[in-house]
């Protein structure tokens, strides 16, 4: 909490620059499987990645620690169209992993074969450093697993908002721990091409490493996006004189290798609970956007491959994200 009151004081406190986007955005990122609306309501899933909530405070300045890892690079409020220029982004986040509810612990034989309840509750900082074709993106992640990360109080809470049977065994919950993530991402804007006066196409290859105690992994990926009067992906100077409004639909694809998963493999420390992880993961998405002066919304539906050999062959969430750029 403390990083995320620097982050806000600091993006506050920015002097303004004229003709200039804000300089912070706030974002609020909601995954669930039950956003899959192309199913039915009785069929869609409540399992696996089930549930996610991130809140996050994007800063188009540098607060101090911001500041510490671009020194020399200007914030992105003063670059320039074509220049190289640094942000932060704080996140307060929690997601949620469950074994399908008609297979809850004690209630099938062999049900420690199936996924175990996790919670994961952060805080994270990243430091971004982006570029017209560039972007670099360190970030860290420390945070809680077991009951202080609330897993079953947040389920709880939503199963009875939404009139949902009580999900039932938290108590085999993957355990406390205190866990921490750094991590990496780079990507590159590999084809940027007007296709008519008012359409525009991209494409981003991308690569990004983690490393910690909750999720050790690689991976590689591309995001293609195709849309009108449609804005830059990372580089906010270029965002300045865009049009009042923008549409886009997105389609990505990420090849991954995974060495720890703590939802997965249990704690680090004496680990009570665990299954068979697969290392190699795949997952594709696609996605549409909508935006309208400063507010933004998009929705994604996720895709990723079999993560353990007891799990399902694959399985389906969805997000939506809404995003704010006061002038």
């Amino acid at each position: 909490m403390l990083l995320l009151a620097i982050s806000i004081a600091g993006a506050m406190s920015a002097p303004a620059v004229a003709d200039a986007q804000s300089t912070w955005r706030p974002a609020l990122r909601l995954d669930n499987d039950v956003y899959n609306f192309w199913q039915r309501h009785t069929r869609r899933p409540d399992e696996e990645y089930t549930n996610g909530v991130h809140v996050s405070l994007e800063s188009h300045t540098a607060p101090w620690w911001g500041r510490q890892f671009a020194p020399g690079i200007v914030d992105c409020t003063s670059a320039g169209a074509s220049d190289t220029c640094r942000g932060t982004v704080v996140t307060l986040g929690q997601d949620l992993y469950t074994p399908h509810l008609d297979r809850v612990p004690y209630a099938v034989e062999r049900w420690e074969l199936e996924r175990p309840y996790f919670a994961w509750l952060f805080l994270s900082g990243t430091a971004r450093v982006v570029a017209p074709r560039t972007s670099h993106a360190v970030s860290l992640s420390i945070g809680v697993t077991g009951p202080p990360a609330g897993g079953s109080l947040a389920q709880d809470i939503a199963h009875r908002i939404g009139f949902n049977e009580r999900a039932t065994g938290w108590e085999t919950q993957i355990g406390f721990e205190p866990g921490i993530i750094l991590g990496y991402r780079r990507q590159d804007l590999l084809v940027r091409r007007t296709v008519a006066s008012d359409f525009a196409f991209d494409l981003a290859p991308e690569l990004a490493v983690a490393l910690g105690t909750i999720r050790t992994n690689a991976a590689v990926g591309a995001t293609a996006r195709f849309g009108r009067h449609l804005s830059h992906p990372w580089h906010p100077p270029s965002w300045r004189g865009r049009a009042l409004s923008e549409w886009w639909v997105s389609a990505g694809g990420r090849a991954e290798y995974v060495a720890r998963d703590m939802s997965l493999d249990g704690n680090l420390v004496n680990p009570t609970r665990r299954v068979e992880r697969i290392a190699d993961v795949y997952q594709y998405e696609f996605g549409a956007g909508l935006r309208v002066h400063g507010i933004a919304l998009e929705y994604r539906a996720v895709t990723r491959s079999r993560e353990y050999r007891s799990g399902p062959a694959h399985h389906t969430y969805s997000s939506m994200i809404l995003s704010l750029t006061p002038r």
